[in-house]
């Protein structure tokens, strides 16, 4: 009798995860084959662009301004972010010479294994203040803890209802800020889908006053904005990954009030970026990004 196990048993699948691999079957998987893979050559052809987006906030802190913050979101390793491409993206970040990482989620696509290169990179990027990171939706797909146990052991900070300090060290950081001294506040909030739910999600990180929030889903700033949150990064959207010219925030992601670019409200900023990565092999007046965000105090 056999009583050997088999060392690598299949993981049970839950119901999201099913249809997320039927809907990557039928869009993804399915196009290619209609189209002879030409869509998705000529989708990972395309380039990645940098942009800087200044930020002016009335409760940023004077010691932070011009901080170099490279935001990136919605990386979706796997079939239209093959590692290769993902490792070239992170180097994109690095050349940037950014003083702090924003990551805001969805470095998995479906399956998680394979992509602890990208964390270690992410992880290598040459920035003073850290590479940091929050949990998106599809990063719970396949093993949400596997993702996070990832990006933690190659050393990225990851938050989940959490907001860690960061001191101001004059010399580390020159042209950053007014001179004067203080930390700063950097705070992140786990996937969560519902406006009431990201709001206590927002609430639980509030009384340690952030200063910068790092949010999957860009209906966090609802609350956030409430609080008294200066700016507030996010992705999840992908700026619909269909816009019209000049305007992304016209775009197929009808869904989200909150689907692209800079949004204002009660002194306080969201940022949403339109992602480096793909749910689907096309993006039309909606280029993949990488954007490197400027905050200074009005």
């Amino acid at each position: 009798m056999n009583t050997m196990t088999d060392p690598s048993p299949k993981k049970k699948r839950d119901g999201k995860f099913l249809r997320a691999k039927l809907r990557h079957s039928i869009f993804t998987k399915g196009t290619d084959k209609l189209l002879g893979g030409r869509l998705t050559k000529a989708h990972l052809e395309q380039p990645v662009v940098v942009r800087e987006q200044p930020v002016v906030l009335p409760e940023w802190p004077a010691a932070w301004n011009d901080l170099r913050i490279a935001h990136f979101s919605d990386m979706h390793f796997g079939d239209l972010m093959p590692a290769n491409k993902g490792l070239d993206v992170i180097k994109l970040v690095a050349d940037q010479s950014p003083h702090l990482v924003a990551f805001t989620g969805d470095m998995i696509d479906l399956e998680c294994d394979g992509a602890q290169p990208l964390f270690d990179a992410m992880a290598a990027i040459d920035a003073p203040l850290g590479s940091w990171m929050v949990m998106g939706n599809h990063d719970y797909l396949d093993d949400g803890e596997a993702v996070r146990e990832m990006a933690r052991k190659a050393g990225v900070n990851v938050l989940d209802e959490t907001c860690s300090s960061i001191p101001r060290n004059i010399a580390e950081l020159p042209g950053v800020g007014d001179g004067s001294m203080g930390e700063l506040n950097v705070a992140g909030i786990d996937w969560d889908r519902t406006v009431k739910g990201l709001a206590a999600k927002v609430d639980e990180v509030a009384p340690a006053n952030p200063h910068l929030l790092l949010a999957h889903n860009p209906k966090a700033f609802l609350r956030a904005s409430k609080v008294g949150i200066p700016l507030t990064l996010s992705g999840h959207t992908h700026g619909g990954q269909v816009a019209t010219a000049r305007k992304p925030g016209v775009n197929l992601a009808m869904a989200h009030r909150l689907s692209a670019g800079l949004y204002e409200r009660d002194g306080s900023a969201l940022f949403v970026t339109v992602g480096v990565g793909a749910w689907f092999p096309l993006r039309v007046h909606c280029p993949a990004e990488v954007v490197m965000v400027i905050p200074r105090r009005q």
